[in-house]
């Protein structure tokens, strides 16, 4: 049950209200921002972070459900090169952020806030002259599925709780030596056989695209080809990491590569289709 607070409650019931809306998001990189409606600044909210009112923050009618349909509305921020930037939301540095939405009394920060949601990022749309932010509160995590479905190949993901590989022993750092694009370069020191990093994440620790991360689609010849495209340009002389890759097969993978058969999450051996439906074979003795 939300819970106002009494200062807020009282100047709510005043009739007279200076109330103001205020988002804090936080990123996956933990990069905490805040804004709000009002026309100055504050950082008297309670949580040491500075909500500013420069660029701009306007909400639009929050849309909530007393059943389990996800409440979500649309926050629009001015635009502003130095804090959201086109580049960082093509890169993916925006995506599945946290928020926390509240109105507060922005003549007195001190009287506290009243929460009104709390979720993740949905998509976030650059506009002219603005981005629209989508906000989908937690309700959202109510509509995906519990469970695991039967498959040829491994559910699991390397490295995660049901894998249980240590990545540290399969991780490796390099430079780039050479670059054809934003997708295809180069190590001249790698070493290892084609397709060793096939499915793999890379990591980048320098250059325009640090903290970024790519997985791999292939790897020939000390060459990456990753699957997307980075953002900002790869050039000589930047350093990475990369995790080698795993297909999710049981022999080539899981047994052969990483001695790992064991934790293999998947059901390679189980009958086709084809074997369920087809006629039964007559035994003649």
């Amino acid at each position: 049950m939300k819970v106002i607070p009494a200062a807020l409650l009282a100047h709510m019931q005043s009739g007279a209200t200076t109330l103001a809306w205020g988002v804090r998001i936080t990123r996956i990189d933990a990069e905490v921002f805040g804004w709000t409606s009002a026309d100055t600044d504050t950082s008297d909210i309670g949580d040491a972070v500075l909500y500013r009112a420069a660029p701009g923050l306007d909400v639009a009618s929050w849309a909530a459900s007393a059943g389990l349909a996800v409440g979500n509305t649309d926050l629009r921020i001015l635009h502003e090169d130095d804090t959201i930037t086109r580049a960082d939301i093509l890169a993916g540095r925006w995506d599945n952020a946290e928020f926390y939405l509240f109105r507060y009394n922005w003549a007195s920060p001190s009287d506290g806030v009243e929460p009104i949601s709390a979720g993740r990022l949905g998509e976030v749309t650059p506009r002219a002259g603005h981005y629209v932010v989508e906000l989908r509160d937690l309700r959202q995590y109510l509509q995906q599925p519990v469970g695991a479905a039967s498959t040829k190949t491994c559910r699991a993901r390397l490295g995660d709780s049901m894998c249980m590989v240590d990545l540290g022993d399969w991780t490796e750092t390099g430079t780039i030596t050479s670059v054809t694009s934003k997708q295809v370069f180069a190590d001249s020191s790698r070493a290892e056989a084609d397709d060793y990093f096939g499915e793999g994440i890379l990591t980048w620790t320098g250059g325009l695209n640090t903290g970024l991360s790519q997985k791999v689609k292939t790897y020939a010849s000390d060459t990456f080809t990753l699957s997307l495209p980075m953002i900002f340009n790869v050039q000589v002389g930047d350093t990475y990491s990369v995790i080698a890759g795993c297909r999710k097969r049981l022999d080539e993978d899981c047994f052969t590569k990483f001695d790992n058969v064991l934790n293999f999450q998947g059901e390679p051996h189980r009958p086709t289709v084809d074997d369920l439906t087809s006629a039964p074979e007559v035994n003649v003795a």
